[in-house]
Order: structure tokens, then sequence, then C-alpha cells
């Protein structure tokens, strides 16, 4: 079993998480795909972790394929947790962090902060992204 904590003062993030391979994730389901009032699912199970290997978030470049299309060129090996797995959870002070029109769609950057200030994650829920949190790969460090 795994714990993730603040790189910066040491906090304890996260519950105790077991470890899932990210091909064992269903799909990410978003609420606008589904009936309404029906709840949506978060990507990741309560209790385990995946890590993604793919860039995620800013900053976005031209694609090598076509300048025209923007693709991630931030952090690769995020780490996807439930977001009832995260102990710590304030939103980052700055504004333009926090967009989202039902919750936080995640695509500024990193808008969630430790007590000590460390960005720490990205939390995606609001009313068109699946409910996730992707710790920084560089803000945590993974315990045993």
């Amino acid at each position: 079993m795994t714990v993730f904590a603040c790189l910066r003062c040491g906090a304890v993030l996260t519950e105790d998480l077991e470890a899932l391979p990210l091909s064992e994730l269903d799909e990410p389901v978003a609420p606008c795909d589904l009936e309404p009032g029906e709840d949506c699912p978060a990507w990741v199970p309560l209790g385990r972790f995946a890590v993604d290997p793919d860039p995620f978030g800013p900053p976005h470049v031209p694609s090598s394929t076509d300048e025209r299309i923007h693709v991630s060129a931030g952090p690769r090996n995020t780490v996807l947790i439930h977001p009832d797995d995260l102990i710590v959870r304030r939103l980052h002070p700055d504004l333009s962090r926090r967009n989202g029109c039902c919750g936080l769609d995640g695509c500024d950057g990193p808008n969630l902060v430790c007590d000590c200030g460390n960005e720490i994650a990205t939390e995606s829920s609001d009313c068109w992204t699946s409910r996730v949190v992707r710790l920084e790969p560089l803000a945590v460090v993974r315990t045993a």
C-alpha cells in the first residue's frame, strides 16, 4: 500500500492507496455523458491509484503533425486518484486556476495546494470532465 505526501513539508496528502495499472481503468465518464440525475462515477476507484505516463496540462504546444492543434507538454506520470482519497484539499489562491462552471475543469494547471502552499494536484470535477485528482509528480513523494 502507498501513501502520498507533500514533497515540500511532508504532510500526508492521501489515504493508503493500492496501485492499479492504468490499462485496468475504464474509460473516463463525464456527467454530460449520463442521463439527467445520474451520479457520475470517479475515474479511479476509491482506495486505488494509477500513473498516467502521458503529458497532462499546461503548457500546451503546437502538435508535431499540425501546428494549428495544441497538445499538452505538461508533466508526465501524474498520479490519478479518487477525489475522496485526497486528505488535503485547499483551492489554489490564484483564481485563474479555478475555472469551470459546475466544478473545477482542471485545464489551467494545478488547482489544489497543500497547507504549505505547494501546488500538489489538479482536480477535474466539472460537468464536462471526468471526476479525478491528478497528483503532481514533482510535488509529491510516495511513501510505503
